[in-house]
């Protein structure tokens, strides 16, 4: 892992930066995507951001979102990737040659280092931690609005502090915010807000939910029969964002699983794990990735025969 002072060096011989996070953006991605770039306007460098459009509006809490968009021709001295593991998985993956420079920052154990530079630390719980850490590498104070887009960042990406990759750095860094705002209860109330379809979609995960393995292994699935008018479109699939923490919570449970499939067909894996299992093993087999507790990925088969290969593959190392 290339140390911070390499960043701040690529950073501070650059003027013009572009900045990408991974495709359907969650709540580390663009908070710590807004962070960054807030932080770079701050010492006078020139930001753009290409950023999915399927961002949900819940995400965009504050003005920099306006700033967001699908496209650029523009020409960069460098190009800052961050919250993305995998370049397979970065929208506008092809503006990773729009300038001569690239950074990955990240913090998911299966980082795949495509970057010049790599700042990967995937004993933090959010990107967003390592853009404090920018902040105070070059002594700017977090202004009133990065401080809410790092909220986002961090709250969203430790279930509001509950999952195990939480630390006291990460507390530490969570009282700061505080100190620079008071709002941050109504905000959190505009990122968890969701519309009934949420409670329709529980219910039919809980219709289709199997145990395995005494209780520890359960999984899940949603076909185009379990989606309102047989359409999952981008307001409903974003009233799945972290359904998975129902199934998660589940007494006994070590290890969750809920397929979801696209329009296209393909099925789109969440794995969840409360306990040593890494469930990053498992996403890779399968071409995925992530964390060891929470990974992801998308594979061309029907749901009958993915959920047989997961019982296998994961009851091999319950």
């Amino acid at each position: 892992m290339e140390t911070i002072t390499e960043v701040i060096r690529a950073i501070e011989q650059n003027s013009r930066f572009l900045l990408l996070t991974h495709k359907k953006p969650d709540g580390d991605a663009v908070g710590s995507v807004c962070a960054m770039g807030l932080l770079l306007r701050a010492i006078g460098k020139e930001v753009d951001y290409v950023i999915d459009g399927r961002v949900t509006e819940n995400l965009k809490i504050e003005k920099e979102a306006a700033r967001f968009r699908c496209e650029t021709n523009d020409i960069y001295d460098a190009v800052i990737v961050l919250d993305c593991g995998d370049d397979e998985i970065l929208y506008g993956r092809e503006y990773l040659s729009a300038g001569p420079v690239r950074i990955v920052i990240d913090h998911h154990a299966t980082n795949r280092q495509y970057g010049d530079i790599n700042l990967v630390d995937d004993a933090i719980a959010a990107t967003g931690e390592l853009v404090v850490d920018l902040y105070d590498a070059f002594q700017v104070p977090i202004s009133c609005e990065a401080a809410a887009w790092l909220y986002l960042s961090l709250a969203t990406d430790t279930g509001n502090f509950r999952y195990s990759n939480v630390t006291a750095q990460t507390h530490f860094k969570m009282a700061r915010i505080y100190e620079i705002r008071d709002d941050l209860a109504v905000i959190n109330r505009q990122i968890e807000a969701y519309d009934v379809s949420k409670l329709i979609y529980l219910g039919k995960i809980i219709e289709h939910m199997q145990s395995y393995f005494d209780g520890r292994l359960l999984m899940s699935y949603l076909t185009r029969a379990d989606y309102i008018d047989g359409v999952l479109d981008e307001n409903h699939e974003a009233q799945l964002q972290n359904i998975i923490d129902f199934m998660r919570g589940v007494e006994g449970v070590e290890v969750a699983v809920l397929l979801k499939m696209t329009a296209g067909g393909t099925l789109k894996a969440s794995l969840r794990s409360n306990t040593d299992f890494d469930v990053a093993v498992i996403a890779a087999e399968f071409g995925g990735g992530g964390h060891s507790k929470a990974a992801g990925f998308d594979v061309d088969l029907n749901v009958e025969e993915l959920m047989a290969m997961l019982e296998k593959s994961i009851g091999e190392q319950l």
